[in-house]
């Protein structure tokens, strides 16, 4: 009899179905077995038809480099539990084999999975039996998790579309009028920035704008808070909106300027581009 299967710590598991089929090979014949994906743990077990008989195996894709490609991370599930409320990513991974790979975070521009994940320095996850989590992050779709393992890496981002927080930008005259609205009490900061090369570096001043909540029997209410800024040339002006709902406005000095804005209370925070004569805002 022999048959494929994921050798796990103390036992070699069957592969699930289609593909969980023991066969009885004749002395001297050969016998093709399917199997979904070809992963680091896949084994061939034999053993004679007889009951206790004993078994002999073997795992020929360990050491096979192929076996730690793309086919690795497909046969892996994901499972989002990141939650904006609590400025925490969180996934837990379902694999076939016992891995244990090391994540890390990375952002995205757009949500084309052909660009490139930026890698953001010290950023590794916490794990424990392969639920990962990392705290003091804005959680954002385009803010993912890269996993590596050996040469190989998959980059997966949260599973839900949603924001805790918005802005949108408008010019007037020579101001940028920022509206902002958030469902969670978070300090925001904004920079103007000018295209060079395809980068748009923040410059001085960075002002700051802080939601405050207060907490009743009710929940939380969003209301408008404190306005905290940098002490250079200008002043950030905020004007009346509603609750959850912030509206500011920065003084532009050079036309076409684009304005860069990101959560300033946490630790793990993707920047976003806005450029109200454009359409490059992400």
């Amino acid at each position: 009899m022999v048959r494929l299967c994921h050798q796990l710590a103390l036992e070699c598991e069957e592969l699930p179905r289609p593909f969980h089929q023991q066969v009885l090979v004749p002395g001297g014949h050969r016998i093709s077995l399917p199997y979904e994906f070809l992963v680091p743990c896949l084994c061939i077990e034999a053993s004679y038809p007889h009951h206790d008989s004993l078994r002999s195996k073997r795992c020929p894709f360990r050491d096979q480099p192929e076996a730690y490609g793309p086919e690795l991370w497909s046969s892996v599930h994901f499972h989002d539990y990141s939650v904006s409320s609590k400025d925490q990513m969180a996934m837990v991974l379902s694999t076939s084999c016992p891995l244990h790979p090391q994540a890390t975070l990375c952002w995205r521009e757009t949500e084309d999975e052909a660009v490139p994940c930026h890698d953001i320095p010290n950023s590794t996850a916490s794990e424990e039996e392969q639920a990962y989590t990392l705290d003091k992050v804005d959680v954002h779709p385009l803010l993912c998790f890269r996993f590596s393992y050996g040469n190989s890496s998959h980059v997966e981002c949260p599973h839900t579309r949603e924001t805790a927080w918005n802005i949108s930008v408008s010019a007037r005259g020579l101001q940028l009028q920022l509206h902002l609205t958030s469902s969670i009490p978070a300090a925001f900061s904004a920079a103007l920035c000018q295209h060079r090369d395809g980068q748009c570096e923040p410059q001085a001043p960075i002002y700051t704008v802080t939601q405050v909540s207060d907490t009743g029997l009710g929940g939380r209410d969003m209301e408008q808070g404190t306005m905290l800024h940098s002490p250079c040339s200008h002043d950030l002006q905020t004007e009346g909106s509603a609750p959850g709902e912030l509206a500011l406005l920065l003084p532009v000095q050079v036309l076409g300027s684009c304005v860069l804005v990101w959560r300033s209370d946490v630790r793990f925070a993707r920047k976003q581009l806005l450029c109200p004569d454009s359409e490059c805002g992400s």
